[in-house]
C-alpha cells in the first residue's frame, strides 16, 4: 500500500549516482537529466545551472519537468517560485502570476508567495475579487499584523456591500497604527456611513481631520454627514 501511494514520489526524489549535482557542469547535467527524466533533484539542478547561465527558456523547461514530477514542492526553492522569478525577469507577469498561484495552492505556510502575488496583481491592475481576495486572506491568516492586507479586504467587503466585515477590517487597521492614519480612519468612517451608523462615521471622520485637516476624502465625507443630519 505504501509503495503504491508513495513509491512514485520516492523514485522521483532519488538522486542517481554519487556525483555532486551542484558542482556538475551543465553539459554533464544535461546528459544526466536526459538519462534520468524522472528525477526531481536532477531536473532542479539542471534548472538552477541553466538559470545561472541565463539560459532562461531551457531553465524554465527543466523546472516544469520538476514540478510535474513532484507537484507539492514548497519554499523559496520550489520550482514554481523559481519559474515565477524567471517569468518576472522576462517581464511575463501573467506567467509569474500563474506560478505564484500554483505555489500558494500547495504551500500554505509561505508568506512570501501571497505577498509577491498581491504586488503583482496590483501591478497588473487585477481587481477581480475572485483573484485578489484569497491572496489577502492568506496574508492575514499568516500575518495578522499586515495592515495593507486588512485594508484590501476591507475595501473588497465595501465593494460587495458587506459593511460589517469592512468595518471589522478597518478597525483592525486603525488599531495597528498604520503609516497613513488619516486614510485608515476615513476608511472606517466610510464603512460606518455606508452601514447607516452616522454617529460612528462622524467620530472617525473627525479623527481623520484632526490628523490631516486638509484630507479631501474626509472633508467630503463630513459634508455628506452634515447633509444627512439636515
Amino acid at each position: 500500500l505504501l509503495e503504491r501511494q508513495f513509491g512514485g514520489m520516492r523514485r522521483a526524489l532519488a538522486v542517481p549516482g554519487d556525483g555532486d549535482l551542484q558542482a556538475m557542469p551543465s553539459p554533464l547535467l544535461r546528459k544526466l537529466a536526459e538519462e534520468n527524466a524522472g528525477s526531481f533533484p536532477v531536473q532542479m539542478a539542471l534548472g538552477r545551472a541553466l538559470q545561472k547561465a541565463e539560459e532562461l527558456d531551457e531553465a524554465m523547461k527543466a523546472y516544469e519537468r520538476a514540478a510535474a514530477l513532484v507537484p507539492q514542492p514548497a519554499g523559496p526553492d520550489s520550482p514554481h517560485m523559481l519559474m515565477a522569478m524567471i517569468a518576472l525577469q522576462k517581464k511575463d507577469t501573467a506567467r509569474a502570476t500563474t506560478e505564484l498561484q500554483a505555489l500558494m495552492a500547495v504551500d500554505y505556510d509561505n508568506i512570501d508567495a501571497p505577498r509577491r502575488l498581491a504586488a503583482l496583481l496590483r501591478e497588473r491592475g487585477v481587481t477581480d475579487p475572485a483573484s485578489t481576495r484569497p491572496v489577502y486572506e492568506r496574508i492575514v491568516a499568516l500575518d495578522p499584523y499586515d495592515a495593507d492586507a486588512h485594508t484590501a479586504l476591507g475595501r473588497l467587503a465595501m465593494q460587495r456591500n458587506d459593511t460589517e466585515t469592512a468595518a471589522r477590517e478597518f478597525r483592525t487597521v486603525v488599531a495597528l497604527g498604520p503609516v497613513d492614519r488619516a486614510a485608515a480612519h476615513t476608511d472606517l468612517a466610510e464603512s460606518y456611513f455606508k452601514g447607516g451608523k452616522s454617529a460612528d462615521a462622524k467620530k472617525q471622520t473627525l479623527a481623520a481631520l484632526e490628523i490631516a485637516p486638509t484630507y479631501e476624502r474626509a472633508q467630503e465625507l463630513l459634508l455628506k454627514l452634515v447633509d444627512v443630519r439636515r
